[in-house]
């Protein structure tokens, strides 16, 4: 989701999973612990435990995430590594020649891999004759016949729930073509066919657009400021970039 690296810090978290290495910087705990504050509110489970429940869920969504993006750039021979931070994380790695069908193809599996991961969860749900919604409060994303598993209760309920929000919603989310979502990598990516000559201004101009009005949207339909408040500043981070790029010219790809 991110376009730089971080700084590296004293208190990252390194590991790997098979041959790709990972870091996790400091600011992705505390921004999953703040945000975990407010999931929790209502829960019936002891706010520590919620919190804890919630950054399990988005420590094991956004890597699965980012190893969707790694692996395949892997398989095109792009030797790939995993950075965690703030609300997301990198897949950094160094191509070659890199086809359009090919960017498009690592853009989307990482959202790709977050779907295959909450199907994997549903799938399981409705085996043990249980029904869940893939979006909470949206009946019309209910899936099975038996009774809702997240009302079950108890904390393995409510970390599916966080499970099936993160890799759902989120993934839906970072389809959007904004940037600097998947989403809007890829709308980059397709614009380049039709727009060589200015790709990236119209991808900017599509992000602004979309971005502006999914934020008027989730407030008139009630979704809540956070939605709102986010791709409203992912609205003027794209508003910023337009002006540097009609600052320098034209760009090709």
């Amino acid at each position: 989701m991110f376009i730089a690296e971080p700084p590296t810090t004293k208190f990252d978290v390194h590991f790997r999973v098979g041959k790709i290495p990972v870091r996790i910087h400091p600011l992705f705990w505390l921004i999953s612990l703040a945000f975990g504050a407010i999931a929790v509110r209502g829960a019936s489970v002891h706010v520590f435990i919620g919190v804890a429940l919630w950054t399990a869920a988005v420590f094991v969504s956004i890597l699965v995430h980012e190893l969707g993006h790694a692996l395949t750039a892997k398989a095109h021979g792009w030797p790939p590594r995993i950075v965690l931070y703030s609300m997301g994380g990198l897949a950094i790695y160094s191509p070659g020649h890199q086809s359009r069908r090919a960017r498009i193809l690592i853009d989307f599996m990482g959202p790709g891999a977050q779907f295959i991961l909450g199907g994997l969860i549903v799938l399981g749900i409705v085996l043990s004759g249980h029904s869940v919604a893939l979006i909470p409060g949206l009946d019309f994303t209910t899936i099975g016949s038996g009774s809702n598993f997240v009302f079950t209760g108890g904390r393995l309920a409510l970390f599916i729930q966080f499970m099936l929000f993160v890799n759902i919603f989120w993934g839906l989310l970072n389809l959007v073509p904004v940037q600097p979502l998947d989403g809007g990598h890829i709308a980059k990516a397709i614009l380049e066919k039709y727009r060589p000559r200015d790709s990236w201004a119209a991808a900017l101009k599509l992000g602004i657009g979309t971005a502006v009005v999914i934020a008027i949207g989730s407030l008139l339909l009630g979704f809540g400021y956070f939605i709102a408040i986010m791709f409203g500043l992912l609205a003027y981070q794209n508003y910023q970039m337009l002006q540097q790029v009609s600052a320098s010219g034209p760009r090709y790809g």
